[in-house]
């Protein structure tokens, strides 16, 4: 807007110019139609939440032995044996690894009576791939909160 006539441009107070950032404005807003966090719908996440969850359980009796699978259920046996008065924990090797996950397993399988040890590894595997899938839905509903407009 010209002032006086001589065509220069008001000038504005400067409480009042507006921070631009990178791209021009004080914030990213995006295109039209475009789909963001906020718009985007939680149907298709949580059917790919589900497939995954009956895929794990269709072939759970296929799924082999990791690598540590029997460390962390000994770490488990050991703590437990602390726990009934045995000291081994305190001075094993893994003592400062937790046991938080591995000792509900462990009671479980007492509990249910289990030797074989391929029924202690199933039992595991179990409660591992939904523990795997909470992680998951944890992680899409934390990228919501992060990448909401």
């Amino acid at each position: 807007m010209a002032v006086g006539g001589r065509g220069e441009r008001e000038r504005l107070p400067v409480e009042e110019t507006p921070k631009l950032g990178i791209f021009g404005s004080t914030r990213w807003r995006p295109a039209v139609g475009c789909v963001t966090a906020r718009s985007a719908p939680a149907a298709p996440a949580l059917a790919v939440l589900a497939m995954f969850a009956a895929v794990g359980v269709a072939v759970l009796d296929d799924y082999g032995v990791s690598v540590d699978e029997r460390r962390q259920r000994g770490l488990a046996v050991v703590a437990a044996d602390h726990v009934f008065g045995d000291g081994a924990l305190l001075t094993g090797r893994d003592r400062y690894h937790s046991v938080s996950f591995e000792a509900p397993l462990l009671l479980a399988e007492r509990l249910l009576g289990l030797t074989d040890s391929r029924a202690v590894h199933l039992l595991r595997h179990l409660p591992t791939h939904l523990f795997f899938l909470t992680g998951g839905l944890f992680c899409w509903l934390l990228a919501q909160r992060l990448f909401a407009d």
